[in-house]
């Protein structure tokens, strides 16, 4: 046996020895509903000087459930995601609309004043370390032509990219920091 047997015969032995686990993965670029379904995240929002965090499901049926916040006290709240299909390279293919209903005590002559506020959060998906996570921008409700009030519909994409207001981060809260909060609770 040549040198050259003997080198490819040695480099043969270590191949065979590297177990399959050890072998180098592709990350993963494209994320299905199963990736997010079920998970806890956390989500945080900046809109403004303002930030709060949020515990967040997303459920399989598309909705949305809301655990403790360290935001405004929140009466009530409605939520949908779904991820669109029709993404390209560099599309944010995660959507999520929020409606919260907020109440401020009123005072003197003036009652308890409640409003809702409609948020849609447009984001990327990407792994960071072990936890699954989603990175966009938050979007704000457009006037209705019909009411003049703020619409729950957006009318198209050119019109929600105007009406960018924050940026959010959601990760997966139990992968990341390893506590299961509680859903439904929506203040400690």
């Amino acid at each position: 046996m040549d040198a050259y047997d003997a080198q490819m015969n040695a480099m043969r032995r270590v191949a065979a020895a590297v177990p399959a686990a050890a072998a180098v993965t592709v990350p993963k670029t494209v994320y299905a509903r199963e990736d997010l379904c079920g998970k806890e995240f956390q989500l945080e929002e900046l809109e403004d000087k303002e930030e709060c965090e949020t515990e967040v499901w997303l459920n399989e049926d598309g909705s949305v459930s809301l655990g403790a916040s360290n935001g405004p006290l929140v009466r009530d709240y409605a939520g949908e995601w779904h991820l669109l299909e029709t993404a390209g390279v560099g599309y944010q293919p995660f959507r999520m609309r929020l409606t919260r209903r907020f109440e401020s005590p009123g005072s003197g002559r003036i009652g308890d004043i409640q409003y809702d506020l409609t948020r849609e959060f447009w984001g990327s998906i990407e792994m960071v370390g072990e936890s699954i996570c989603v990175n966009g921008k938050i979007h704000g409700a457009l006037p209705s032509a019909e009411t003049n009030q703020y619409a729950q519909m957006y009318h198209d994409d050119q019109a929600m990219q105007e009406t960018e207001i924050g940026y959010f981060t959601m990760i997966d809260a139990v992968a990341s920091d390893g506590i299961e909060g509680v859903k439904g609770t929506l203040h400690p």
